[in-house]
Protein backbone atom coordinates (compact mmCIF):
# COMPACT_ATOMS: atom_id res chain seq x y z
CA UNK A 1 0.00 0.00 0.00
CA UNK A 2 1.25 3.14 -1.01
CA UNK A 3 1.22 6.00 1.58
CA UNK A 4 -0.02 9.59 0.97
CA UNK A 5 2.45 12.43 2.30
CA UNK A 6 0.76 13.08 5.40
CA UNK A 7 1.43 15.35 8.49
CA UNK A 8 1.84 13.64 11.85
CA UNK A 9 -1.53 13.41 13.82
CA UNK A 10 -0.40 12.19 16.53
CA UNK A 11 0.98 15.63 17.38
CA UNK A 12 -2.14 18.05 16.43
CA UNK A 13 -3.38 19.84 19.27
CA UNK A 14 -7.44 20.22 18.93
CA UNK A 15 -10.25 19.09 16.45
CA UNK A 16 -9.37 18.78 12.94
CA UNK A 17 -11.03 18.40 10.03
CA UNK A 18 -9.76 16.99 6.86
CA UNK A 19 -10.65 15.01 3.66
CA UNK A 20 -10.16 11.18 2.82
CA UNK A 21 -10.55 9.22 -0.05
CA UNK A 22 -9.25 4.64 0.16
CA UNK A 23 -8.99 3.64 -2.99
CA UNK A 24 -9.07 -0.44 -3.99
CA UNK A 25 -11.31 -3.00 -5.19
CA UNK A 26 -12.94 -3.35 -1.71
CA UNK A 27 -16.87 -4.82 -1.30
CA UNK A 28 -19.11 -2.34 -0.66
CA UNK A 29 -21.50 -3.29 1.76
CA UNK A 30 -19.02 -4.88 4.45
CA UNK A 31 -16.82 -2.30 4.33
CA UNK A 32 -19.21 0.31 4.73
CA UNK A 33 -20.46 -1.58 8.05
CA UNK A 34 -16.86 -2.05 9.03
CA UNK A 35 -15.93 1.98 8.11
CA UNK A 36 -18.69 2.65 10.83
CA UNK A 37 -17.81 -0.16 13.35
CA UNK A 38 -14.39 1.62 13.66
CA UNK A 39 -15.56 5.02 13.35
CA UNK A 40 -17.42 4.26 16.49
CA UNK A 41 -15.24 2.98 18.37
CA UNK A 42 -12.36 5.65 18.02
CA UNK A 43 -14.81 8.44 18.51
CA UNK A 44 -14.68 9.55 14.68
CA UNK A 45 -16.85 11.97 13.28
CA UNK A 46 -17.89 12.51 9.63
CA UNK A 47 -18.85 10.49 6.95
CA UNK A 48 -17.86 8.15 3.83
CA UNK A 49 -19.51 7.59 0.54
CA UNK A 50 -18.23 5.25 -2.39
CA UNK A 51 -17.71 7.32 -5.46
CA UNK A 52 -16.56 4.63 -7.60
CA UNK A 53 -16.06 1.15 -7.68
CA UNK A 54 -12.67 1.56 -6.18
CA UNK A 55 -12.66 4.89 -4.34
CA UNK A 56 -14.81 5.89 -1.27
CA UNK A 57 -14.35 9.30 -0.06
CA UNK A 58 -15.56 11.32 2.79
CA UNK A 59 -14.85 13.68 6.07
CA UNK A 60 -13.45 13.01 9.31
CA UNK A 61 -13.09 14.83 11.94
CA UNK A 62 -11.57 14.10 15.56
CA UNK A 63 -8.50 14.89 17.40
CA UNK A 64 -5.38 13.79 15.43
CA UNK A 65 -4.75 10.78 17.64
CA UNK A 66 -8.41 9.58 16.49
CA UNK A 67 -8.29 10.09 12.75
CA UNK A 68 -4.63 8.17 12.48
CA UNK A 69 -6.01 5.33 14.49
CA UNK A 70 -8.71 5.30 12.28
CA UNK A 71 -6.65 5.21 9.15
CA UNK A 72 -4.91 2.69 10.87
CA UNK A 73 -7.84 0.27 11.65
CA UNK A 74 -8.79 0.63 8.23
CA UNK A 75 -5.82 0.44 6.30
CA UNK A 76 -4.41 -2.53 8.31
CA UNK A 77 -7.56 -4.46 8.75
CA UNK A 78 -7.08 -8.15 7.65
CA UNK A 79 -10.09 -8.74 4.93
CA UNK A 80 -9.37 -5.44 3.19
CA UNK A 81 -5.41 -5.15 3.76
CA UNK A 82 -4.68 -6.95 0.27
CA UNK A 83 -8.34 -4.67 -1.33
CA UNK A 84 -6.97 -1.08 -0.23
CA UNK A 85 -4.60 0.51 -2.44
CA UNK A 86 -4.27 4.04 -0.70
CA UNK A 87 -5.33 6.07 2.59
CA UNK A 88 -5.35 9.39 1.31
CA UNK A 89 -5.40 12.12 3.69
CA UNK A 90 -5.77 16.06 2.65
CA UNK A 91 -7.20 19.28 3.45
CA UNK A 92 -6.41 18.62 6.89
CA UNK A 93 -7.05 21.81 9.04
CA UNK A 94 -8.09 22.67 12.65
CA UNK A 95 -11.57 23.55 13.53
CA UNK A 96 -12.93 24.80 16.40
CA UNK A 97 -16.30 22.38 16.67
CA UNK A 98 -17.72 19.72 15.60
CA UNK A 99 -19.64 19.82 12.16
CA UNK A 100 -21.38 16.39 12.15
CA UNK A 101 -22.41 14.25 15.16
CA UNK A 102 -21.60 11.09 14.14
CA UNK A 103 -19.87 9.41 11.47
CA UNK A 104 -22.33 7.66 8.84
CA UNK A 105 -22.59 6.02 5.67
CA UNK A 106 -24.03 8.62 2.91
CA UNK A 107 -25.06 7.00 -0.50
CA UNK A 108 -23.79 9.08 -3.34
Amino acid sequence: MTKADTPNLQDKPGILSCDFEVRGKIPKEAFELFALAQAKIVGIRGYITRVSEDCYRGVLQGEGKVIEAFKQLIATAGEYVAAIKEFIIKNLKVIKEYTYEAFEVRAM
